[in-house]
């Protein structure tokens, strides 16, 4: 099998996946309490593994944002110092069964949705969209 037919496949299985899913809400509860290895002083993110000073501007604030919100720091400043230190840990939304809006950042107290698929019964968490109705 070539490449092509390789990604055709693959992009068969991705669109049958999403077609045939059942998402249902279940609960809504902080990430640290339904997110699997989310625990002590971590931020998950979008995208692939990444270290702190290799993130983007907008990525990076979205953390800083998360550290503060958590009470580990009381300013940016203060933050970017633990987080250059590595006092934070940083980790991909998809190493943990969640996903995230824009920079997808998640942290332990942060509300997010829990969403089952019945479909398969793969469990999963969203953080939810801050400023949006629901």
């Amino acid at each position: 099998m070539d490449i092509k037919q390789k990604i055709e496949k693959a992009n068969e299985e991705a669109v049958s996946r999403l077609t045939s899913g059942d998402p249902v809400l279940v609960d809504v509860a902080p990430a640290g309490e339904v997110i699997p290895g989310l625990e002590g002083k971590m931020i998950t993110h979008s995208g692939p593994p990444i270290e702190w000073g290799r993130m983007c501007g907008a990525q990076q604030g979205a953390i800083i944002g998360m550290v503060i919100y958590e009470g580990w720091a009381e300013s940016p400043e203060e933050a970017r110092a633990k987080l250059e230190k590595g006092e934070i840990q940083l980790e991909p939304n998809h190493h943990h069964d969640a996903v995230g809006p824009m920079a997808g950042t998640i942290s332990p107290s942060a509300p997010v949705w829990v969403v089952e698929n019945r479909a398969n019964w793969h469990l999963a968490a969203w953080m939810r969209s801050k400023g949006k109705k629901d």
